[in-house]
């Protein structure tokens, strides 16, 4: 276990940072990590069931989400610790199976990432090839590899704002084709409501569904190690880090409203189910022509490349830290300062090219390993009880926390959590078993 250190009393000398428009970043950098190709089906899976009527559960979830996040950034401002150093105070076996999970899990999502950059880009600008698509996903690798390699976090975040903006912007547009309907989406946020024609049981599942997949994950960790590249220390900077938090959520909040309401307006008309990305391409482009196509090929790039960025540069970020900090040959001081560049560092840099480049193969060879998915996706599901829990552990802990422990709210919250990660973990457990049964 790591060593106890705090720097709250340090800390607490300076003074309070204002919160500000100006000094927001690592909340949309989140942003470009969270929001994928999972929150285009899940969302407009929602919207096209239920129409406007479960808009008030994502902003729940996003509640719930803001809550997890928000006690890890607490965590990290306050101790001058990372999360996973805190975690390493309860046991260094929950850091190796971190790593392992991370390891694995990025190379997985980043598989369907570089098939979906370019398959969303041939459908905007086909190429006289039939290889156009794996041209381009080859192409936006490079580029995405270039901007995380040579430029690391302060470049992602220079090039978030254009990149959340342009995605925004093909989800506003797809929704205002849809011709939205403003009192039913007022009422579908505002008013909790349990769709009748559904049944009671099937709405309460997929409220579950998106408890569990959206609020609790492990790329809640990587927030934290933004804002610390961000180089925000000590408790001065906690409103600052709040309100770069809210901000974070809102556009959240409003991609997926906005994706629920155009695929209310164009999918749940038809009584049509979505199961694929290609499921929405096809009724967008028969029930919204032409700009409906372009639109959702453009917010489908958009997420696929955001997603593969962000979540590349805070994965590399956290293997980082794990070298540095528990493996013993590659253990090494930080600075006085503790702002050292981590882009320039060769952890960062190795893992950033291994995500980049070792997904490539599926554009050649088709193949996708099917039991490694289905592997890691369950020793992720696994693995996010275990994060709250001792997250709750050690955002609770008097020595460590001091006044900035958690309230009775975040507690019941993340208790929550913990409850919602454990019916997960065993569901999958039930579907893996019957999915490699399958396969043998």
């Amino acid at each position: 276990m790591i060593e106890a250190r705090t720097e709250t009393s340090i800390a607490e000398t300076a003074p309070p940072r204002r919160a500000g428009w100006s000094s927001i970043g690592p909340g949309l950098v989140f942003v470009l990590t969270v929001v994928g190709t999972g929150d285009i089906v899940s969302n407009a899976a929602a919207g096209a069931r239920y129409g406007y009527a479960l808009l008030w559960a994502l902003a729940l979830t996003l509640l719930l989400r803001y809550v997890w996040v928000n006690a890890t950034a607490r965590y990290v401002l306050v101790t001058g610790e990372s999360v996973l150093q805190g975690y390493g105070r309860l046991g260094n076996w929950i850091v190796w199976i971190v790593l392992s999970a991370a390891i694995l899990s990025r190379h997985i999502t980043n598989l369907y990432k570089v098939v979906l950059m370019g398959t969303s880009a041939d459908l905007l600008l086909h190429l006289p090839t039939p290889y156009s698509a794996a041209i381009w996903s080859v192409f936006f690798t490079c580029l995405a590899f270039a901007m995380m390699f040579w430029g690391g976090y302060p470049a992602i975040e220079r090039s978030c704002k254009f990149l959340i903006g342009l995605l925004g912007a093909a989800l506003v547009a797809a929704a205002l084709l849809s011709h939205p309907q403003p009192a039913a989406i007022l009422r579908g946020v505002l008013v909790p409501s349990f769709p009748k024609t559904q049944g009671f049981y099937d709405v309460v599942l997929l409220l579950t569904a998106f408890i569990g997949t959206e609020a609790g994950s492990m790329t809640n960790l990587t927030y934290s190690y933004f804002i610390r590249e961000r180089g925000w220390r000590g408790v001065s900077c906690l409103r600052q880090q709040r309100f770069d938090l809210a901000v974070s959520v809102g556009c959240m909040f409003l991609m997926g409203a906005m994706l629920q309401v155009a695929a209310a307006g164009t999918v749940h008309p038809l009584g049509a189910k979505l199961q694929s990305t290609g499921d929405l391409m096809r009724i967008f482009t028969q029930t919204l022509g032409l700009p409906g196509r372009i639109c959702f090929a453009l917010g489908l790039w958009a997420a696929a490349f955001n997603g593969f960025i962000g979540g590349t540069t805070g994965y590399g970020l956290m293997v980082r830290d794990i070298c540095r900090n528990f493996i013993p040959r590659l253990k090494r001081p930080t600075s006085a300062a503790g702002k050292e560049e981590a882009k320039k560092d060769p952890i960062f840099r190795w893992s950033v090219a291994f995500w980049s480049f070792s997904p490539l193969y599926i554009l050649f060879t088709g193949v996708s390993p099917v039991w490694l998915v289905l592997a890691v996706s369950s020793l992720v599901v696994a693995l996010i009880p275990i994060l709250a829990l001792c997250l709750l552990m050690i955002t609770n802990d008097k020595n460590l926390m001091g006044p900035y422990r958690n309230g009775w709210f975040v507690n019941a919250v993340i208790t929550f959590l913990v409850l919602i990660a454990v019916y997960f973990t065993y569901r999958n457990g039930v579907d893996l078993w019957h999915k490699f049964a399958k396969l043998l």
